[in-house]
């Protein structure tokens, strides 16, 4: 009976009148209505935050789109590709600030996942603010960094080789670095821990940090720019582990649908950094109970919702 009622629920969830008038070139119309009242509410991150961090990831799906990508790198392999702008730190990481959905018309002077980047960091207010921004290996590139660093943005991640722009002579050893730097302060670092590691950064040096002993009690020591990048994704990596602890997402072969349920969580995980940041307590598990009984209550009078409805005990 659950599954039924579940379902009958899902068939009936429409965003936008099919009937009406849309514009040809958006792709999105089906959800417009959901993605401006998403944009209205979102607030940018507070003044406290100076770190944020791009990431590149895909949405699970499995039904038919034209924007459907393949990555196998990735833990859903095939879905809809999603740009987030996340907190890095403070007790506001993991909110996500901005987002943009990846339908496959950004062809322009920049390549799409530099203009998704710079399109987002406008929409949160953070150019020219000293905001550190933190991209994955997929937005990395020197041209990025760059044009982040006139906006007075500096910058730090990984990126690959075959990048325009990157020197085609690093050559580092196993635990040891070898590096470039640029006339305007830009440096890239290759270094080998287990396998090669290579960075950008607009905002750092080839320094050598010594980092806490963890068990066995190793002292480690690794670049200042793989240290700064690894503390930078703190605050996607929250908000994913977040929204995938309980998923709200249900199987359906309409986009917009399975859009919604990933919009769904991403705002209860924003909720729940509101929270804390506000100083609450909660566990995740204890604020999703009390997100839904105060949604329950605004649907009737207190009390007149039950758990379960009266039955003769046997």
């Amino acid at each position: 009976m659950k599954g039924t009622a579940t379902i009958s629920l899902t068939s009936a969830l429409h965003f936008a009148d099919n009937e009406g008038e849309h514009p040809a070139e958006d792709r999105l119309w089906k959800l417009r209505p959901v993605l401006e009242s998403w944009n209205r509410r979102i607030d940018p991150p507070s003044s406290r935050t100076r770190n944020v961090t791009v990431d590149e990831s895909l949405w699970a799906f499995k039904g038919r789109h034209h924007a459907l990508q393949y990555n196998p790198s990735k833990r859903a392999r095939r879905g809809l590709k999603v740009y987030k702008l996340c907190s890095s730190d403070g007790p506001e990481a993991g909110y996500t600030a901005a987002f943009k959905i990846y339908m496959g018309q950004d062809r322009g002077v920049f390549p799409s996942s530099m203009k998704a980047v710079t399109d987002l960091l406008e929409k949160a207010d953070l150019f020219d603010k000293g905001t550190s921004y933190t991209p994955t290996t997929g937005t990395t590139s020197p041209t990025l960094f760059h044009y982040l660093q006139a906006r007075k943005t500096s910058a730090v991640g990984t990126v690959r080789l075959n990048r325009r722009g990157m020197p085609s002579d690093l050559q580092a050893s196993r635990g040891q670095i070898d590096f470039r730097s640029s006339k305007t302060g830009m440096i890239c670092l290759q270094w080998v821990d287990k396998r090669p590691v290579t960075m950008l950064s607009t905002a750092h040096t080839s320094k050598v940090v010594t980092l806490p002993p963890q068990p066995p009690r190793v002292e480690r020591s690794k670049p200042e720019v793989v240290a700064a990048y690894n503390n930078g994704m703190k605050g996607v990596d929250l908000s994913d582990q977040l929204a995938q602890s309980y998923p709200t997402t249900r199987k359906t072969v309409k986009w917009y649908k399975k859009i919604f349920f990933y919009l769904l969580d991403m705002t209860t995980t924003n909720a729940l950094a509101i929270h804390r940041a506000l100083g609450g307590k909660l566990t995740q598990f204890e604020f999703r109970k009390e997100l839904v009984r105060g949604l329950l209550q605004q649907g009737g009078p207190r009390g007149s919702f039950r758990r379960n409805p009266p039955q003769a005990r046997h």
